[in-house]
């Protein structure tokens, strides 16, 4: 299980659930997972590129009543014929791009409206110059951008700063907020690496750091604890 969360003043409540293990299953746990956690709580869910079109189609239609709010790569990166076709089909947003590259690879994903929420990750689109462009694009196309995080405390910090930057999506009177992705799961070299630099607030959020660069320091002992 995975926990997304909005960084916003008055806190928000969001949850991301590893899913693709079959249709029947993943439509089960959704359900299981509302009824557990009731309305208050926004979901979402990743199958990590599982499914075909026909299946994630039937996930998106079956799953309406449990009102997920995106479905995160359900097809492989490859298929934008298929993303444009899951695109509308239900009132859950369909996003995907950790395994996109550079504005290049974004122009025609976005120009093309092929996903409602674009996904780059800053370890593998380019740094930060690459995803200001990407987000630039983004923000041209009114296009959401949730960057991915997936790794170590210091791709967490680097999107903890990157998302600091971005504005509210859509431009209106009420946009929402940019999302953090922030992996729950035990993982030594996120929080141990870089001294538990976040931690989530009373509020649910966590807060952008004010220290030089990345707002961290690497803790080399656990480097060199893990090294093989």
């Amino acid at each position: 299980m995975e926990e997304a969360l909005r960084h916003q003043a008055n806190g928000y409540r969001a949850m991301k659930i590893k899913t693709g293990f079959g249709v029947d299953s993943d439509i089960r746990d959704m359900r299981a997972v509302r009824a557990a956690v009731g309305d208050d709580v926004q979901l979402m869910m990743d199958a990590n590129c599982a499914y075909s079109v026909p299946a994630a189609r039937r996930i998106l239609m079956e799953l309406e009543d449990t009102r997920v709010h995106f479905f995160e790569e359900p097809l492989s990166p490859e298929n934008r014929h298929g993303y444009r076709e899951l695109k509308g089909v239900s009132r859950t947003y369909v996003a995907a791009g950790e395994n996109e590259y550079t504005k290049i690879g974004y122009r025609e994903l976005i120009s093309e409206g092929a996903l409602d929420i674009i996904q780059p990750d800053l370890g593998a689109a380019g740094g930060f110059t690459e995803c200001r462009k990407i987000a630039a694009l983004a923000q041209a196309w009114h296009v959401p951008l949730i960057p991915h995080v997936w790794g170590t405390g210091i791709g967490l910090a680097a999107a903890v700063q990157f998302i600091a930057t971005l504005p509210p999506q859509p431009l209106s009177l009420n946009p929402d907020e940019p999302m953090l992705e922030y992996d729950q799961s035990a993982h030594p070299f996120r929080q141990e690496l870089i001294g538990g630099e976040f931690a989530l607030n009373v509020r649910g959020c966590v807060e952008v750091p004010d220290k030089p660069g990345l707002g961290i320091e690497i803790d080399r002992n656990v480097i060199d604890r893990y090294r093989l």
